[in-house]
């Protein structure tokens, strides 16, 4: 019998801990079959976005043996290694325009020393457009961003919300200008802030947020209740 767990967002420390995973591979499947997707996904929290993003980034690593005994390891995928771009948004200091450049500057270059790349830029923007750059010279890269509307949410009344709704889309413009590049790209938020220009840079983003062949990808229905917590209930 596994334990249940609900403090363990890492797909790879659940599989690893034996803690009871809910197998939701098949969707993963669904949305990495194309040679190239972009896509964004809008959920309340605590629906299991992080823990989404964790299982994208452990296949686009080609860890298949994480997968055995999951829809997802049957399938005609080669499980080729890409560079993974993970920027995770929570937890993150957004309290000032100056707080919040200095932080996406440190999380992009805690992304760089993962992949042993050195930037000594101090331009969030400029940075993620160099640590692209750099991973993308011998193969595409795949973009994994968390909680992309935190930023704005932890702003929502300041007078500096303008700004940093600036820097923001200039970040997030990065992804548009190096499309070519890029293998894959999954964007979550709690939020779509469409009526502030947010994503005007990002219109290649497949919205699936209301697309009903991604309605149970998160949260459980009866059948998963029943088949997976029969012994707990």
């Amino acid at each position: 019998m596994k334990d249940i767990t609900s403090s363990v967002y890492n797909f790879e420390d659940l599989i690893q801990g034996n803690f009871l995973y809910v197998d939701k591979t098949e969707y993963i499947w669904q949305l990495i079959k194309p040679a190239k997707e972009m896509y964004f996904l809008s959920r309340p929290r605590r629906f299991g976005k992080s823990l989404t993003v964790s299982t994208l980034k452990a296949v686009f690593e080609g860890k298949k043996e994480l997968f055995q005994g999951l829809a997802i390891y049957d399938k005609p995928y080669d499980w080729k290694q890409y560079p993974v771009i993970h920027l995770d948004l929570n937890g993150l200091n957004f309290s000032s325009r100056d707080e919040f450049n200095s932080s996406l500057c440190g999380l992009v270059r805690e992304c760089a020393e993962d992949h042993h790349i050195n930037i000594k830029i101090e331009s969030p923007e400029k940075m993620f457009r160099q640590l692209i750059r750099a991973l993308s010279l011998s193969t595409s890269v795949v973009i994994l961003l968390d909680e992309y509307d935190k930023p704005i949410l932890n702003n929502i009344s300041s007078p500096e919300v303008e700004q940093i709704l600036s820097d923001l889309k200039a970040f997030y413009s990065v992804i548009k200008a190096f499309e070519d590049r890029l293998r894959f790209v999954f964007v979550t938020g709690v939020s779509k802030f469409c009526h502030v220009s947010l994503f005007s840079d990002l219109n290649n983003l497949t919205d699936i947020s209301m697309d009903a062949r991604y309605a149970t990808m998160f949260g459980y229905t009866q059948e998963e209740l029943e088949a997976n917590f029969a012994d707990k209930i």
